[in-house]
């Protein structure tokens, strides 16, 4: 089989899927409302978070690495998440959705043995057959809450869009409007049943060049590509600082000289960026 699709949770497991169906529904009817999501997930993580009780730091800095995406982890009853904001902006919305599905199960305690494996907590504890299945569900949980079942096909009835006319005009598309990657877009639209196996295929088959030409050419999608090597983002470090600046409550000196300091990790980050 397709190794994409050998992957996929609906292909692994349809009764898992069709479970993380329903938390992606009720976290979406609980959270996000009938919106679609796009690079709002952002601030609605934070919002899901805070109503846990609990404060989130968002961290956004460009990593070097292309194969790290983002991670999720707990210290001192504080929440921080931090993406690779190197990557294409629809890749940093999908991870942070992948994130969420993290952040959901160890509030929700859908499993009680989360947290002594859960991925939020120190790697050494994960075990790795289990923390495959769960990024699995991880994946199918962003798609299914950055493009809801519903919402698909009604843009689709909306944009005149075709099942049996699917190609790569047709997913940029639905890229432009659910702002997420290219080949994540296709495998929703597989797990709908809107498209067959084959069609996921020939679709990934479709050369990389070949799809940019089509993004600069209609213009679809192109916002989502957009890579933020210029966009950090510390948590709320710099609105603790100006807090404390105002109240005077730290020496002048020692201010400066942390403002400083944070000049000089944003420039070495950008420089190597």
């Amino acid at each position: 089989m397709f190794r994409a699709l050998e992957n996929l949770l609906y292909v692994k497991d349809g009764a898992k899927y069709d479970v993380i169906r329903k938390r992606a529904n009720a976290f979406n009817s609980n959270y996000a409302g009938s919106n679609i999501i796009q690079d709002d997930i952002f601030h609605i993580i934070e919002n899901y978070v805070s109503q846990q009780g609990m404060q989130m730091e968002l961290f956004r800095f460009p990593f070097g690495d292309d194969d790290f995406c983002a991670c999720t982890f707990i210290r001192e009853g504080r929440v921080f998440v931090v993406i690779n904001s190197a990557m294409p902006l629809a890749k940093q919305i999908f991870a942070a959705a992948h994130e969420l599905y993290h952040l959901y199960n160890y509030f929700e305690d859908y499993d009680s043995a989360y947290q002594q494996r859960g991925s939020i907590l120190d790697s050494a504890t994960v075990d790795e057959d289990t923390t495959e299945l769960e990024d699995l569900e991880a994946n199918a949980f962003a798609g299914l809450v950055l493009a809801p079942s519903r919402l698909v096909q009604e843009q689709m009835d909306i944009y005149h869009i075709r099942r049996e006319n699917m190609g790569i005009r047709e997913v940029l598309m639905l890229m432009e409007i659910f702002a997420i990657p290219y080949k994540a877009m296709i495998l929703r639209l597989c797990e709908e049943k809107l498209i067959e196996a084959d069609d996921v295929r020939r679709l990934f088959l479709i050369p990389e060049k070949d799809v940019r030409d089509q993004i600069n050419l209609t213009g679809r999608a192109k916002r989502w590509l957009r890579r933020t090597e210029d966009e950090i983002s510390f948590g709320s470090l710099n609105e603790n600082m100006d807090r404390v600046f105002r109240l005077d409550a730290v020496d002048h000196d020692r201010f400066s000289q942390d403002k400083n300091r944070i000049g000089e990790i944003i420039n070495a980050i950008t420089e190597k960026a």
